[in-house]
């Protein structure tokens, strides 16, 4: 267990890719008629409350203590993180939905209440940027989300449609949307050009109020975008979480430091805020436009992040500063995915032509990932880990 506190990233990042392979085998699967089982809603739930979930707190849980000087999570802390994302979406597969909403918010609560304690402190103002409350919003508006998801299946989607688009809006997109924003903001310059984050110097409680305003106006934006209308919801999502970004990021900056995956989480942080405004500018083709956000920004942030914990941790910080053929193929196989699920949206009549592709490449990135993490985990698993 001790090793697993030092590095949980070494369990977590491999799961959530089992995970995803669960989400995505199925729809492969599907398009080439080995089954006619579609699962559309099992398929976000493997996504976002499996595979996004698990990246997102292998780095958390590795990243947090590191920076704020403070515990490593417990061993309650730890299952709880690893049983939601598992039990969610086993209970989605077997049509549970309100059980797989009921254990992963239960655990995200656990987690929430870590995270909290580390980096809403006095303390912690002194060691993480303003930008980084964007990530307790992030847990806090996916227990919320799936409360009300969990709501409104028990009451029928078709008897409260607002309350499940509500609800899907901020499990699917509020939550990693704002775990990108409070991570990429905090990160992004670091990891492409090698330049100190956003500062932690002045007056932090400003800084942090702030940045829990600009929270709340995007989290606004799903109400404003179920109950108002789609084109002002998704352009007030891609202003704030977008401009925040970009702004705390710098993104307007190229990547400087060597690596390819610094080029790659250069275009993934860009390629949230241009989903978006995809989205406002024809909300009828929004789920092309939001898959290049799931899959340009969520799925590359989180490989290539998690790539990067990876290696500096497992003793590989070398391999960092290169450009390996395996790196290639995640994002081409990635850009890929996005291009081909987009037009699964942009021409439905041929819905399995195009769907083919896109799981396949995007599975195929996923085992170019494992090829490079899985002996960094492994040597991580023999002693302390490498740079950091």
């Amino acid at each position: 267990m001790a090793s697993l506190q030092r590095d949980p990233w070494r369990v977590f990042f491999p799961v959530g890719v089992l995970l995803t392979w669960a989400g995505v085998l199925h729809w492969f699967l599907y398009a080439v008629g080995a089954t006619e089982r579609y699962e559309a809603v099992f398929h976000a739930t493997a996504q976002i409350q499996g595979f996004m979930t698990c990246i997102a707190l292998g780095f958390l849980f590795t990243f947090i203590p590191r920076r704020t000087a403070t515990s490593p999570p417990s061993s309650l802390d730890l299952t709880a993180g690893l049983v939601a994302p598992v039990a969610s979406t086993i209970a989605a597969w077997l049509g549970h939905w309100v059980l797989a909403q009921v254990l992963w918010a239960s655990g995200i609560a656990v987690v929430t209440v870590f995270v909290g304690r580390r980096v809403l402190t006095r303390d912690a103002a002194l060691r993480v940027p303003g930008v980084f409350v964007w990530v307790p919003v992030a847990l806090l508006a996916g227990v919320v989300g799936a409360t009300l998801v969990a709501i409104a299946a028990a009451l029928g989607p078709q008897e409260e449609p607002e309350l499940w688009r509500l609800g899907r809006g901020l499990l699917l997109q509020g939550f990693v949307t704002a775990l990108v924003v409070g991570v990429g903001g905090t990160m992004l310059s670091v990891l492409t050009r090698g330049e100190p984050g956003p500062g932690v110097t002045g007056n932090a409680r400003t800084g942090r109020l702030g940045q829990a305003t600009a929270a709340i106006l995007f989290l606004a934006s799903f109400v404003v975008e179920v109950y108002i209308g789609p084109r002002l919801g998704f352009t007030l999502r891609a202003l704030v979480a977008g401009g925040v970004l970009v702004s705390a990021a710098r993104l307007w900056r190229p990547p400087t430091a060597p690596g390819l995956h610094r080029r790659l989480i250069w275009f993934a942080g860009w390629s949230l805020p241009l989903g978006y405004l995809a989205a406002a500018i024809d909300p009828a083709q929004r789920s092309a436009a939001l898959h290049v956000v799931f899959i340009g920004s969520f799925a590359l942030m989180a490989l290539s992040v998690s790539l990067h914990v990876a290696l500096s941790h497992g003793g590989h910080p070398e391999q960092l500063a290169r450009w390996p053929w395996r790196v290639w193929a995640i994002g081409i196989c990635l850009l890929g995915a996005v291009v081909f699920r987009a037009l699964v949206g942009l021409d439905p009549a041929r819905v399995k032509l195009w769907l083919a592709p896109a799981a396949g490449f995007f599975l195929l990135a996923t085992i170019a990932w494992f090829s490079l993490v899985a002996p960094a985990a492994h040597a991580a698993g023999r002693g302390p880990g490498g740079s950091g």
